[in-house]
């Protein structure tokens, strides 16, 4: 019996800030929280068999999938660990209310009084989900990596660090102000940025020219088409007038 070999994987090309330039790179994302990762297109990566593309993900701890559906970043899948260990746990010990918002808001709800129906018109809003202290390792950790000494590196920021994590970016922030220091200037992102807004001015007024221009155009090409008309219809009055008048 002949074993079929899986599909390869395709994954979309882009380019990505890398060291003190921009780099092509081949992103993949998560099927449940759309974070990102990428793998820069080295010289040895290009070179390898395509199953290195997807040796590369697994190794930075990625789920591949057969689809990009089925494409689980590393923080999904270890909150489907930790999900999957408390339902395992949840026979021997409950589970403590205030750690999870939607626990709380469950046993507020198996055991309130009955109240008015004056009181229960005005919805309340669930509380913020609060960090535990699996969350906070998870975060120091990645902070350790991509955090320096006076500031981010890379493109790293509070926001891009919380989603690729999938978490709230305040609990980013907190950390990052109690254990590490202040967010700072990205100076890799300002370049970026510096310069990807003087090249959108000049795209913007490369193409108000270039509507310009061709709306000209236009009008001279229908002048010329008009003109051409005009003096075709005086040639055929002037052979007219030659003929009638001898």
């Amino acid at each position: 019996m002949v074993i079929a070999s899986p599909p390869l994987r395709h994954f979309e090309r882009t380019t990505v800030a890398h060291g003190s330039s921009m780099a092509a790179a081949l992103r993949i994302v998560c099927g449940c929280c759309e974070a990102s990762g990428y793998a820069i297109l080295t010289a040895t990566l290009r070179q390898a068999p395509a199953e290195a593309i997807t040796d590369h993900f697994r190794t930075g701890g990625w789920k591949v999938g057969a689809t990009p559906a089925d494409d689980r970043c590393p923080a999904c899948r270890r909150n489907t660990r930790t999900q999957t260990k408390g339902q395992d746990m949840a026979t021997a010990k409950p589970r403590k209310a205030a750690t999870k918002a939607f626990a709380v808001k469950a046993t507020t709800a198996l055991t309130a009084a009955p109240v008015s129906s004056e009181a229960t018109t005005a919805p309340q809003a669930d509380p913020p989900p609060a960090m535990d202290r699996e969350d906070r390792r998870i975060i120091t950790e990645k902070l350790d990596d991509v955090y320096g000494d006076r500031g981010y590196r890379g493109s790293w920021t509070d926001a891009t660090l919380a989603r690729d994590l999938n978490v709230p970016r305040a609990w980013v922030s907190d950390v990052r102000e109690a254990f590490f220091g202040p967010e700072g200037s990205n100076p890799l992102l300002d370049e970026y940025t510096a310069e990807k807004e003087g090249f959108d001015r000049l795209h913007a007024g490369f193409m108000a020219a270039r509507k310009a221009h061709c709306e000209e155009h236009d009008r001279l090409l229908k002048l010329a088409l008009d003109l051409s008309g005009k003096a075709d219809e005086i040639a055929r009055i002037g052979k007219r007038i030659e003929r009638e008048l001898g």
